[in-house]
């Protein structure tokens, strides 16, 4: 290697902050983007790394379920049907609303008629496809409660996550998406699908050394200065294909309850 390169390696490398501590952060998968976007802000704050790991949201329920959590933080979408009563309740009590979006129906490129029922909006409009959150999901159930009978010339097509739906609409791979007021933009035409809304909450692992930090973490993203970036970042980050985030090695378990 020439001495030119093994000086600016040197020089690149006594720049870049170098973090002995990792902070893990399980999070559910149709928001991790968001925290992608924060995690060069999270690290100068912090003064450690942040490994994020996004993963479905049952699976998070799942981990709840079994009395086995990893990762130092968890970030999920309320979901007492995933829950056993027991979980929900301690759930309830030891962990902390991040954030709380509405239910909407987006169809970037169709005229959506106002004032009209969401089951006339969908005749009118001539809605074929919309993209939707796995059933049992909380999106998915809220909207399945609003319209319960869809027009047979309607066809439901499932993805992982709300921010999935919102991807196949932005890319005319279906007409509409049942997806989060959070992903849309200044100017985005929708309906609002019901009242009730999508719950985030952060919980923090008790056997973590790093619950200072991720008490950090929730509240920065609870603070009214960054949700605004949950709409913001899909012309940013979520307006591109995320690579997949590799699982973190050794992450160590707490007892829930």
């Amino acid at each position: 290697m020439k001495l030119s390169k093994v000086l600016s390696l040197a020089f690149a490398l006594s720049v870049m902050p170098v973090h002995a501590e990792t902070l893990r952060v399980g999070i559910s998968q149709g928001f991790s983007p968001v925290l992608e976007s924060l995690k060069p802000r999270l690290v100068q704050q912090l003064g450690m790394n942040v490994d994020v790991v996004a993963r479905p949201n049952i699976d998070i329920y799942t981990d709840f379920n079994k009395k086995n959590v990893n990762a130092d933080l968890i970030i999920f979408i309320e979901n007492t049907g995933y829950g056993t009563p027991k979980v929900n309740q301690f759930l309830e009590n030891n962990s902390q609303i991040v954030a709380a979006s509405q239910v909407i129906l987006w169809c970037p490129n169709n005229p959506l008629p106002k004032r009209v029922s969401l089951l006339d909006t969908l005749f009118q409009a001539k809605i074929s496809t919309i993209a939707v959150s796995p059933k049992g999901s909380r999106v998915s159930n809220i909207f399945l409660k609003s319209v319960p009978n869809i027009p047979a010339n309607t066809r439901l097509v499932t993805t992982s996550d709300s921010l999935a739906a919102w991807r196949m609409a932005r890319n005319k791979q279906v007409q509409c998406a049942v997806t989060l007021d959070k992903w849309l933009r200044p100017g985005d035409q929708f309906v609002y699908i019901s009242n009730e809304e999508i719950i985030l909450r952060g919980y923090i692992n008790p056997a973590s050394k790093n619950t200072q930090k991720a008490r950090q973490v929730i509240n920065l993203l609870s603070s009214p200065l960054i949700q605004p970036l949950m709409m913001r970042a899909t012309s940013i980050e979520m307006a591109q294909d995320v690579p997949k985030i590799k699982k973190s090695e050794n992450p160590r378990r707490a007892r829930v309850g």
